[in-house]
């Protein structure tokens, strides 16, 4: 029974890496001439309103148990096949450091993966962890789509504290709101 706790974790974390994954390599794949000038930034990259608030004419956010995340989120939303991957990244989170939330579907409806993490913001110090992966343990995800904006919502698996790893992990309810304002290679 102890090496459930380490199976749950590993197989979030694998989750959230595997989503992580996917979103960064359709990406680059999209992107060849990818460069820092402003000016040359996909057109899949929008930012939310100051302080992360609540999606108003288009903003992503994210939310975690009710409480919205405060953010300046970036949103790469590309699709390669039959998989959508869209992404949320903060990279200088007072919270969270660098803060991404990510989720895969495939099909129409399908959610394959979640994650939500941070090098920093979880318990004792630790990187924060929430994932969902289809057909692993514990957590559910649902994903509803108006136009190019996709609302992914469900219960996800946090990573257990490690300071008390026999509590095991633990599920918190999460809503990501991606606003594309573009998909690459849709």
């Amino acid at each position: 029974m102890n090496s459930k706790p380490i199976r749950l974790t590993t197989a979030v974390l694998a989750a959230t890496a595997a989503a992580a994954l996917l979103v960064t390599g359709c990406s680059s794949n999209s992107d060849s001439s990818k460069s820092n000038s402003t000016t040359a930034a996909p057109a899949a990259t929008t930012t939310a309103a100051p302080g992360g608030s609540a999606p108003a004419g288009g903003a992503s956010s994210a939310s975690v148990d009710g409480k919205a995340i405060t953010a300046k989120f970036e949103t790469t939303c590309a699709k390669q096949g039959g998989n959508l991957a869209l992404a949320l990244t903060d990279s200088g989170n007072s919270t969270y450091g660098t803060l991404g939330a990510s989720a895969t579907i495939t099909g129409d409806s399908t959610v394959q993966a979640v994650g939500i993490t941070g090098t920093k913001g979880g318990s004792n110090g630790q990187p924060y962890a929430l994932g969902f992966g289809n057909g692993m343990p514990g957590g559910s995800a649902k994903v509803t789509k108006n136009g190019n904006t996709f609302t992914v919502t469900g219960e996800g698996v946090g990573a257990p504290d490690l300071s008390n790893p026999m509590a095991g992990p633990k599920t918190e309810k999460f809503e990501i709101v991606f606003a594309c304002s573009t998909i690459v290679g849709g």
